[in-house]
């Protein structure tokens, strides 16, 4: 909309006649428009300090607040765990019978014996004693001597006190001290203690793990408000945020302060900050300078309208140039008109067609992949709960993991990666139709951030495992895959800094999906081919004493492509069954713990009269054997004979295994030399396991092996296959030999209770609460297990799918049935709609 705009100069072409030269005026309008302009950016620097206060630095404080009480926690957990581990290991070697016996008949060479293994496998060993209760008395000239803080924690452990460790200073160093008790065989009355002293030096490296130059971290032993000493510190600090974490039960206590090394791990996007500041100044120094504007040219035509009339009136000699027009009152009126018009333009939008005009010459557009670059929410409160699982991330695909929630965790884990000052994350995925679109946006969302991508391609898990473990560039890495589960399902398996993720670990990048909480970046994509290196390393480690048939069942899974050429290259006969990919699984589900799965694999064995055959997973991490006589060898039976082999090089060793494997674990590993550990189910509880534990070996029934010995400790079922075939051909025995001579009792494989998602924690935690299991012994570190003398029972709620699962194992059919009775009656008092289905 134009009406004939005319310039500055037009508008200001009145002159009057004074006799004097005339002035030359800023116009007011100008002015108003400096002067709000000034005003503006003023207010909006005031505004903006505010704004940068609250967003900037108090937020990087809060940050920084929140990570050195992280730091705290964490290395407070982390001591604990070590000194349970220093008590647990002292609790072994005091529940010897030998050393039971010895103690009984004083002999001095077998204490002696003892004393000298126990320093040999703990470390920074000074001292260990060994006493018959009630025989340690005050004693200043034994080393460490034997004070009255020394005896006291003797005394206490002789009265059925937790042992438990605690920090003595003997000339001007300070000892850590260990007292367990020595039981008699048949009761819980102590006979005696073993008093262990260690070194502080053992404690150190634990308190620095994970903080090197982050801060100055402090062990103190807090007894009372006037006794806190120091018992080490390690580290340095710089800054005063200060955090402090104590033990559970314990006098212990962990102090973190910062240094500039933490503060740097501290993040906060700056340049949205400083967008929104810059839109700050523009907006409101705009805003007043055309306000400005406006009143100053108000004031302007108003004084000249008011200058034209009274120089008509007066006609004081006014000369008017009019470029041709000769009434003076139709020049003012035209300006006039004409500067309202032009105002009413600008504040009616009349452009708004132009400007749209520009926008779509610039190429922009609400096209939905801007928005998903953006990181967006899919839906009103974020990303689904119940997909972030207790070991991984698993959900329906397409509805429950798209390409949405795929980006917005490439960004989570590409922003966590830089926070740990990590810049390298490995990505690999499965066999999945839906894998191939997951990865290239979850690709994408890691390199936004500034994090690159080590891209192994379609492979296994555990060559991503392998790569993480073997490759000095990197220590964290992310497989797309659903495992096991239906060809309906895709998810994440996540190792980050050589962990895998798991637990309240997983909740956190939900946590940061929703609040978008990603660094700004650009990444570097890189390929690179691991198959070749991942089977010539467990060729180089692998030896068999001779030919072997073997028939693969990978179901269609990622394991095809890698298992045949692994054995292969061992020197088996290889008959590959459903090694070809195909991520609709058209044959069978890829769950090799479920028996009806096994079924094609049996038939192919018998058939060829093969040696065995061996079923892997949908992504190659789980495993499980048959024999040519049909024969199932679930994970748990495979960990005796592992146990068995690998505990005869290093006697003394743990096993780790889960709640749902067979109770004759307990017995052959003990009679192996070993010391069998119970835990959780779930690949990510167990590996933390292991290493908590330094357990040389472990397995879950559902078929991850965690090999330590020559190996690296993740679950691999090729793996875990080549060291059985070693096995087995250095004994020249076929499989049903070889473990003739182990325990075994009549089981059910695991029944699967379809049940809500909602609904499953709750039942179980309903179980342990009412339960009533008799005489059974219960344990509830996951799910309820219930251990009779005929046998045992067990109910856990499933982390990978909306379900229950049981399992029961008895010495006879009628035990197995009464077993049974009880857990399904217990559970129908607490749901009755549940139904369990027997022949799954």
């Amino acid at each position: 909309m134009k009406l004939g705009k005319q310039d500055d100069q037009e508008n200001s072409q009145f002159e009057f006649d004074t006799g004097e030269k005339p002035k030359r005026n800023l116009s007011k309008k100008w002015l108003g428009c400096a002067i709000g302009a000034v005003a503006g950016a003023l207010l909006a620097g005031f505004i903006c300090h505010g704004l940068f206060q609250s967003q900037v630095v108090n937020e990087t404080e809060a940050q920084l607040d929140n990570l050195v009480q992280q730091k705290a926690d964490l290395t407070a957990r982390a001591v604990q765990t070590y000194f349970d581990s220093v008590v647990e290991k002292a609790n072994f070697f005091s529940s010897q019978s030998l050393l039971k016996s010895a103690l009984l008949s004083q002999d001095e060479a077998m204490l002696s014996d003892t004393k000298r293994t126990i320093t040999r496998q703990l470390k920074n060993v000074e001292a260990v004693h060994i006493f018959a209760r009630g025989e340690a008395q005050l004693d200043a000239k034994r080393f460490p001597p034997i004070r009255f803080s020394e005896l006291a924690l003797i005394r206490g452990v002789e009265r059925g006190e937790p042992s438990r460790v605690e920090a003595v200073k003997v000339d001007d160093r300070w000892l850590l001290h260990i007292v367990v008790p020595i039981q008699a065989v048949e009761a819980e009355e102590v006979e005696g203690v073993v008093w262990i002293s260690t070194s502080i030096e053992g404690v150190k490296p634990v308190l620095l793990s994970g903080n090197e130059g982050l801060g100055e971290v402090s062990l103190y032993q807090n007894f009372s408000k006037l006794s806190r000493p120091l018992v080490t510190k390690v580290g340095g600090a710089t800054l005063p945020n200060t955090a402090v974490s104590g033990f559970e039960d314990s006098q212990w206590e962990v102090q973190f302060v910062a240094s500039d090394g933490l503060s740097a791990l501290t993040h906060i996007n700056t340049s949205f900050v400083y967008s929104i500041m810059l839109a700050i100044v523009a907006a409101l120094a705009g805003a007043l300078a055309a306000l400005g504007y406006f009143v100053g040219n108000r004031s302007d035509v108003a004084s000249s309208r008011l200058s034209m009339q009274d120089t008509i009136r007066t006609g004081a000699g006014a000369s008017i140039s009019t470029d041709g027009l000769t009434d003076p009152m139709y020049q003012a009126q035209n300006a006039f008109e004409v500067e309202i018009a032009d105002e009413d333009e600008s504040l009616l939008g009349l452009d708004d067609d132009e400007q749209s005009s520009e926008l779509a010459d610039e190429g922009l557009s609400l096209d939905d992949d801007v928005f998903d670059m953006d990181g967006g929410e899919t839906a009103e409160g974020g990303f689904p709960d119940e997909v972030f699982r207790a070991y991984d991330i698993r959900g329906v695909a397409e509805e429950q993991i798209d390409k949405e929630f795929a980006l917005a965790l490439g960004k989570a884990l590409g922003s966590e990666l830089l926070e740990q000052r990590e810049n390298t994350l490995v990505v690999a995925r499965d066999a999945r139709t839906h894998s191939p679109q997951l990865t290239e946006w979850l690709v994408r969302g890691i390199l936004s951030t500034g994090c690159n991508v080590l891209n192994i391609g379609t492979v296994p898990t555990p060559l991503m495992y392998f790569v993480v473990e073997t490759m000095d560039e990197v220590s964290s890495g992310v497989m797309v895959t659903a495992s096991h589960n239906a060809a309906k399902y895709n998810g994440f398996k996540m190792v980050i800094n050589g962990v895998s993720r798991s637990g309240e670990d997983i909740k956190a990048l939900r946590r940061r999906m929703n609040a978008k909480r990603f660094i700004d970046g650009h990444g570097q994509e890189h390929h690179h081919d691991i198959v070749p290196t991942y089977i010539e390393t467990i060729f180089s480690d692998v030896a068999l004493a001779g030919e072997v048939s073997l028939v693969i069942d990978a179901g269609n899974g990622v394991a095809g492509k890698v298992a045949p050429k692994l054995f292969e290259e061992l020197g088996c006969r290889v008959t590959p069954l459903y090694c070809d990919l195909d991520g609709t699984f058209p044959n069978h589900d890829p769950d090799p713990s479920v028996e009806a799965n096994l079924q094609d694999l049996i038939a192919k064995v018998r058939d060829d009269d093969a040696d065995l055959g061996i079923a892997l997973d949908g992504d190659g991490d789980r495993l499980t054997v048959v024999s040519k006589t049909g024969k199932i060898y679930w994970a748990d039976r495979l960990l005796m004979l592992f146990a068995t082999d690998i505990i005869s090089r290093t006697p003394g060793a743990d096993v780790v295994f889960d709640v749902k494997s067979t109770r004759h674990l307990n017995t052959c590993i003990a009679n192996a030399g070993g010391r069998p550990v119970m835990w959780k189910t779930g690949h990510s509880y167990m590996k933390q396991k292991m290493i908590e534990t330094g357990a040389v070996v472990g397995a879950e029934y559902s078929g991850h092996i965690f090999i330590k010995d020559r190996w690296f400790g993740f679950d691999d079922g090729m793996y875990a296959a080549a060291r059985l075939l070693e096995i087995l051909s250095l004994q020249g025995e076929d499989i049903d030999e070889t473990f003739a001579p182990y325990p075994e009792s009549l089981s059910t494989p695991e029944i699967r209770v379809p049940i809500d998602e909602a609904k499953k924690f709750e039942i179980i935690e309903s179980l342990k609460e009412n339960g009533d299991f008799g005489e059974g012994r219960l344990t509830l570190l996951d799910g309820l297990r219930a251990d009779y003398s005929y046998g045992w029972g067990l109910v856990r709620a499933s982390n990978t799918g909306a379900e229950l699962t049981l399992r029961f194992e008895a010495d006879d059919e009628a035990s197995l049935h009464k077993l049974k009775s009880i857990f399904v009656k217990e559970l129908r008092l607490v749901d009755s709609t549940i139904q369990v289905d027997w022949n799954q």
